[in-house]
């Protein structure tokens, strides 16, 4: 994609800067994207060419609106500049470094955008997701086991991170997945449920940014308050984004693991592994009797990294 394409994507869902006009949602936005496509433009003529506005605009999305949006160049540069200072890029969905499994899976819900700090280039290669309901030591083990066969593999683990702070004795999961990829000198990508910049007050995060050792990722404005509406949209972002999906543990019916999860292997089953060895949950088995793959040992996992 050109830059004017990818500066065009990242314009109209600016929520970065303060303007008359509000920044297409995710809705909005790839259905414009679908005008163009139908239509043979490339999205960054929309910059220049007013034309073009007047062609793609459609209902709520006026050609006022678009204009609006596409004429900020100048605020929106310098909001750019000033994440970039932070070590922050703002991706779009067109540039080749936004993960395409995410765009097919979720297709009109997908995010415009992603917000990433560290190291990015990751985010090409093939991806396993790992989720669970709780972290025990038995837990803590399987996963550990499941991060050092993606390193083996040659594919990048994605976790999602708490979007509080991290007080308190209890580990959460992506602490066992950081902690092991250190241990492999892999590079993990980790999901935030709240704004980068919330997230990366952490300092175990932050410094592992700024050492290129993972890949912190955000959907939403850097600033962003975690709450459960950014939790779930973090779980659907952190599966749709993985080309498999390893559930540890899971409760049988409830819960934010459970519901993921069964969305995932209702739309495609292959995509998510379920572990029904010693210390899963009874969601475990239920996942697999829905179509999930039955994954009984952890040692049968490269199997299906290939």
């Amino acid at each position: 994609m050109s830059s004017d394409t990818q500066l065009a994507a990242l314009l109209l869902s600016n929520q970065l800067t303060r303007l008359d006009v509000a920044p297409l949602k995710a809705r909005e936005f790839w259905g414009l994207v679908d005008r163009t496509d139908a239509l043979g433009i490339d999205v960054g003529a929309l910059l220049t060419d007013t034309t073009v506005r007047a062609q793609v605009a459609h209902g709520d999305v006026s050609e006022q609106r678009l204009s609006g949006l596409l004429d900020a160049t100048r605020a929106f540069a310098f909001e750019i500049e000033r994440l970039g200072e932070g070590g922050i890029t703002l991706l779009s969905a067109l540039d080749k470094r936004f993960p395409v499994l995410l765009r097919d899976r979720m297709q009109h819900r997908c995010p415009p955008h992603l917000f990433a700090a560290g190291a990015t280039d990751v985010l090409l290669l093939r991806r396993l997701a790992i989720v669970t309901d709780v972290i025990d030591d038995a837990i803590a083990s399987i996963v550990r086991q499941a991060v050092a066969a993606t390193v083996v593999a040659g594919w990048a683990t994605v976790v999602g991170a708490p979007g509080e702070s991290r007080n308190g004795d209890d580990p959460a999961i992506d602490d066992v997945v950081l902690d092991e990829s250190g241990a492999c000198g892999s590079t993990p990508i980790v999901v935030a449920a709240n704004g980068i910049n919330r997230a990366a007050r952490s300092p175990d995060l932050r410094k592992l940014v700024q050492q290129q050792a993972l890949c912190l990722v955000s959907p939403f404005v850097p600033d962003t308050t975690a709450s459960a509406a950014t939790s779930r949209a973090r779980d659907a972002v952190v599966q749709a984004m993985a080309d498999r999906t390893l559930v540890v543990a899971c409760t049988d019916g409830t819960g934010p693991t459970w519901a993921t999860a069964l969305a995932s292997v209702e739309g495609e089953p292959a995509s998510v592994l379920s572990f029904t060895g010693p210390g899963s949950r009874p969601g475990n088995t239920a996942l697999v009797g829905m179509g999930a793959v039955n994954i009984d040992h952890i040692d049968t996992l490269h199997e299906h990294l290939s």
